[in-house]
């Protein structure tokens, strides 16, 4: 049976597949004209790498040329350069695409030029005659990677295709050469006649292939396969040189218009020392394949400006190159805004390198209800309002954040945000665990503990899950595997999934890394709380989570006992009946943790802007760059520098310019979505939606075993199962993961709004907010005025004011026409969503 995990790899695989084959093909202009307007007039050339050194008959390499010009930008004019092999009978070929192939021994230089600008290269061409035996884990498994054959559309499916299974992008090289060369009584491989073996036949499409032709016959990966046939199908000696280190020439780079292409250049390091150029055996994939895509030789063209990363892998080895192409905006001019602080400097920074003009500051109206609702989730009320607004102090934003950051409400709504995502429910830690979970965390939040002692006492937590809320953690995340995934999603932002039963496809993670983190858990165990253990036959009391003092993980595929090892670091050293959690606590509590505060600062930017700098928040990898990593960078050594400080973080993004810019766009920011050049506008949350519904009609919600007026944020849990709540995206809490709380509108939400009992019954409700008004002999102009200010944070213009008074006039119902008026007002987009 196919495991969630397979199936959700598969799908990913799948999906990334069918994406790089939709990307688009670089295609180097011919014009004359053209390309001397892509070459234009460089200062000088600079060829990458310097010098090229040919070792056997099969070795390639890819020079990269850059034109430098006088105001400091650079071009990549490999496509268009000319190159002349110096000598009459040259030791080396120099194919359209600038692939230098060895020809015979001998040592040269090849004269570039562009521009009127020439810049030599030297090469040497050595061992030709001695032949270099084709190495199956270092070459057949990287072609077979190009030709997309061990992809998780093709044969590194699962249970592989039409009988053929290959290990998901060459991870276990072992099981591949088995099946190539033993299974199907070795049809799939022929020694004495390679183009005949039903590997290449179908590779190459001579014969039916569901997968299509996946190369041409000329090319390097075809020739590959075929030399390592013809050699007699040999594995690799155990001594063989294994990849240590690639290298991407020429590394990330900006490009100015009209450089539209960048040929990339991809070195591989063995562990013998030697070097050699990989290009043809690299896949290439690009993050962004709208703005730039990539081609099998590794030649980028854009198709607009933007910022893309260019993934390429070999073998196992996946390094990313940034990639920026900018184009000139006509009328573009930076206006220089105000730096409030180091937010705004890095924003500011990378919105004037992409020639995006921020909006203007948003209006104080707009500024203290987005405020309210993203520190508290709750709307300011009239008086709240009226003070703000009639306020002359210059300083008054600045002291409005202060002061909702010291509000209980503060504390009820970033604890429902981390209850979200730590999956506190009853269906797993009780009704009580639920209460005291929530008691716990909420302590914590309102007392501004540090980050690093909330995730250390996380981490480490153990005893009764009644007594010490902490421990519930681990009754979520019940096995080894489960608390390495949920820990690595929900502190690292690391989504390792795809990890359990193979490498990771796409990133560096290996089934090592997977299970080394796992080995941290391996011993916490359970046992019903002696104390409070509740009924057993309704199984509502508490664990009693402990460590045992033995036990240990191993790695399913190579039975291999895993020690415990951080990710991406070293293993530590854990002294003997030591709980391995302590070792793994203060790693991740610790200043120069790579992974946690990045992860909680983009969380918590995520909350207050709408989006992620990494987006989504708990997806860092190579192929999902941030949006600005120097802002990233810069707020994470800032949280650690100042405790792990959740409040300080939250007032340094409020009181900056960025966080203060309207949600109206110019003519240079309608079309960004990822930089932060104007607000976000979002729904409301569920939460959020229910509870200004309820303050604005002054009709609280009952809800079942809590006080009247328990405000929707303030509930444990989510299983209440309002209709309400629920169709407006209340999680269920059964992922770690921000998405599983939906933000898009849809007509079961349209149907609630509009004729739904939580809004009519509140409307109607004779002691709601209207009932005072009329009952206080409030005249129509002043309820309208009320009923604004309430609901929007804002006063009518005289155009409302006008059309709302005159329905009303005309209704033979005052009471029921001050309730469409209300109704007209909950209804409107200035209400339910914030902006």
């Amino acid at each position: 049976m196919l495991t969630r995990n397979w199936l959700v790899c598969w799908g990913l695989a799948l999906s990334v597949v069918c994406l790089t084959s939709r990307e688009i093909r670089a295609d180097v202009p011919t014009d004359p004209a053209v390309i001397a307007k892509l070459i234009g007039t460089p200062k000088e050339l600079k060829v990458q790498p310097e010098k090229i050194t040919l070792v056997g008959p099969r070795a390639t390499a890819q020079p990269v040329i850059t034109g430098i010009y006088a105001d400091g930008t650079v071009r990549d004019l490999t496509p268009v350069a000319t190159f002349i092999v110096d000598g009459n009978d040259p030791m080396i070929v120099i194919d359209t695409d600038r692939f230098v192939t060895a020809k015979k021994n001998g040592a040269g230089t090849v004269t570039i030029s562009a521009g009127g600008k020439s810049i030599k290269l030297p090469v040497e061409v050595q061992g030709f005659e001695k032949p270099i035996p084709v190495s199956f884990r270092n070459d057949v498994i990287a072609a077979l990677n190009v030709g997309g054959c061990n992809s998780g559309a093709c044969h590194g499916t699962p249970s592989g295709k039409n009988g053929f299974k290959l290990s998901l992008r060459g991870y276990d090289p072992e099981s591949d050469y088995t099946q190539l060369t033993r299974e199907l009584l070795g049809r799939r491989c022929d020694r004495l006649n390679p183009e005949m073996s039903l590997v290449l036949l179908k590779g190459l499409g001579r014969v039916a292939h569901e997968g299509g032709a996946r190369f041409p016959a000329t090319s390097i990966p075809a020739r590959t396969i075929s030399a390592w046939m013809s050699e007699g199908l040999n594995d690799d000696p155990p001594a063989n040189a294994t990849v240590k280190s690639v290298q991407v020439l020429p590394g990330n780079r900006i490009l100015n218009a009209p450089s539209r292409y960048q040929q990339l250049s991809v070195l591989a390091t063995f562990s013998d020392g030697t070097t050699r150029d990989v290009t043809r055996l690299t896949v290439f994939s690009s993050s962004e394949p709208a703005i730039a895509g990539v081609n099998p030789n590794g030649l980028v063209e854009f198709a607009q400006s933007g910022e893309v990363a260019i993934l390429c892998r070999y073998l196992m080895e996946l390094v990313p190159v940034r990639l920026t192409y900018l184009e000139p905006k006509l009328g573009f001019k930076w206006t220089n805004p105000p730096e409030s602080n180091y937010v705004d400097k890095y924003t500011f920074a990378k919105l004037k390198m992409l020639n995006i003009l921020p909006s203007d500051i948003c209006t104080d109206q707009e500024f203290i209800r987005r405020a309210y609702l993203d520190v508290c989730g709750v709307l300011p009320t009239p008086p709240e309002v009226t003070a703000f607004l009639t306020s002359k102090d210059a300083n008054k934003r600045s002291k409005l954040i202060d002061q909702l950051l010291d509000r209980p409400e503060y504390a009820d709504f970033w604890t429902l945000k981390w209850s979200d995502v730590f999956r506190s429910t009853r269906k797993t830690i009780k009704v009580k665990g639920t209460h005291v979970f929530q008691k716990w965390l909420r302590n914590h939040v309102n007392q501004n503990t540090g980050f690093d002692q909330i995730v250390y006492e996380v981490i480490t937590s153990g005893g009764s899950t009644f007594s010490n809320p902490a421990a519930n953690y681990y009754r979520i995340s019940r096995d080894p595997t489960t608390l390495a995934e949920t820990t690595a999603q929900l502190f690292f932002g690391i989504r390792m999934q795809c990890a359990k039963c193979h490498n990771h496809p796409f990133e560096r993670w290996t089934q090592d890394d997977y299970y080394s983190m796992a080995a941290f858990f391996n011993r916490v165990k359970y046992r019903t709380d002696p104390i409070d253990g509740g009924d057993a036959k309704k199984k509502d009391g508490a664990e009693y989570i402990y460590v045992d003092r033995a036990g240990e993980l191993t790695q399913p595929r190579t039975g291999k006992v895993m020690a415990p090892k951080f990710m991406g670091g070293a293993i530590p050293t854990i002294l003997p009946g030591r709980d391995r959690r302590e070792a793994l606590g203060k790693w991740m509590s610790s200043k120069d943790n790579p992974f946690v505060p990045k992860s909680i600062v983009n969380r918590i930017w995520f909350h207050l802007m709408g989006k992620g700098i990494v987006d989504p928040v708990d997806d860092f990898r190579d192929s999902n760059p941030s949006a600005n990593d120097e802002l990233l960078d810069a707020m994470a050594k800032d949280f650690v520098g100042k405790g792990w400080n959740a409040k300080h973080l939250l007032r340094t993004i409020m009181n900056s310019r960025t966080y203060q810019l309207s949600a109206q766009t110019n003519e240079f920011n309608k079309d960004d979505n990822k930089y932060f050049s104007h607000a976000v506008t979002k729904l409301l949350t569920a939460e959020q939606l229910f509870d200004a519904l309820c303050q604005v009609t002054e009709v609280p919600e009952k809800f079942a075993g809590m006080p009247l007026g328990t405000r929707s944020v303030q509930l444990p849990d989510g299983e209440v199962n309002h209709p309400f709540l629920k169709t407006f995206g209340q999680p269920a809490r059964e992922l770690a993961c921000e998405c599983e709380r939906e933000g898009d509108s849809n007509l079961a939400q349209a149907l609630q709004l509009i004729n739904g009992p939580a809004v009519n019954d509140r409307l109607r409700n004779a002691n709601n907010r209207i009932g005072k008004l009329l009952a206080a002999k409030r005249n129509d102009k002043e309820i309208v005025a009320d009923l604004f200010l309430t609901t929007l944070s804002r006063r009518p213009n005289e155009t409302e004011e006008s059309a709302m008074l005159g329905h009303i006039s005309s209704a033979k119902d005052r009471r029921r026409a001050l309730e469409d008026v209300h109704w007209a007002l909950i209804n409107s987009k200035e209400f339910l969503f914030r902006h």
